[in-house]
């Protein structure tokens, strides 16, 4: 008989969960029973130990990548970044598990790989040799390299999460200079397609003299950071009090920031939209 221990009884019953519904769950879950004070412990006899070897393997793999990680990563963020309030670690832990996932997910799988072969070859060890552990002990020193390698996913979260704050006080700051600005006009149509394409109220496009000359030059020069001159720095000089956009892509980078900065003044709408609407004007 071995017993795997656990940091708390809520941790042993997850890894239940687990066996529950791998492949060899059914099979073999009769061997292993919870103990509130010892955490699971297996029975084993000859027949059953390759089969017991590899789901044990696989659930505590999963169990590491599912269950243990986000504390591993709180714990890189407070020991080593000095991170203390909580909303932010858990938005950058958040962050971390989304590129990990991805590279599960695809063709960066090695680091993933190497761990599930070190858990696989520790744990056929431990069953054939009949040794209790404990899965803390055993993450703490034959995992080692995980946890180093977690650094880097961290790392990179952390510069996700600043760029994504950066963002928030960039809408915020040009949001702000919008509301404060008294409107060019009441009604401007946006065409996003090839470029951007500014029409007035009666669908008449604005050639590039005319959009130029409403720029505010002093909004321009007062801000330290640049501001696309194609579209956002005449759209908010123009600051109009409705603003109709037709796109067909509404997640591209620029589109999506213009639809935070005008926010209730935006009424999106396809493309298609802007060509029945022409259309009309013409034959009028």
């Amino acid at each position: 008989m071995v017993y795997i221990h656990f940091q708390s009884e809520s941790e042993a019953r997850k890894l239940l969960e687990y066996v529950s519904v791998h492949p060899f769950g059914t099979e073999l879950d009769k061997y292993i029973h919870f103990n509130p004070e010892q955490g699971l412990f297996i029975t084993l006899n000859d027949n059953n130990l390759p089969n017991l070897s590899s789901l044990l393997s696989d659930v505590l793999y999963s169990f590491l990548l599912e269950d243990k990680l986000p504390s591993w990563l709180e714990s890189i963020l407070r020991n080593k970044f000095f991170y203390r309030e909580q909303e932010e670690i858990d938005a950058i832990i958040e962050i971390a598990c989304s590129i990990i996932e991805g590279e599960r997910d695809g063709d960066r799988l090695q680091v993933f790989e190497r761990e599930k072969q070190v858990i696989h070859e520790g744990i056929r060890s431990f069953i054939s040799d009949r040794i209790s552990f404990s899965f803390d002990s055993f993450a703490t020193f034959r995992l080692k390299s995980f946890y180093d390698s977690l650094i880097t996913y961290v790392e990179a979260a952390i510069d996700e999460y600043k760029l994504e704050q950066d963002y928030q006080s960039f809408i915020a700051m040009l949001r702000d200079f919008l509301y404060k600005r008294e409107p060019k006009m009441d009604i401007l149509h946006l065409l996003h397609h090839n470029g951007f394409h500014f029409f007035d109220d009666s669908y008449k496009k604005l050639d590039k003299g005319e959009i130029l000359k409403m720029i505010d030059r002093k909004f321009l020069a007062q801000n330290p950071v640049y501001i696309d001159r194609s579209a956002l720095a005449p759209l908010i000089s123009i600051a109009p009090k409705h603003l109709f956009l037709y796109t067909d892509v509404l997640e591209e980078g620029l589109v999506h920031t213009i639809t935070r900065i005008f926010e209730e003044r935006t009424i999106i709408r396809p493309l298609t939209a802007f060509d029945r609407v022409s259309a009309v004007k013409e034959k009028t």
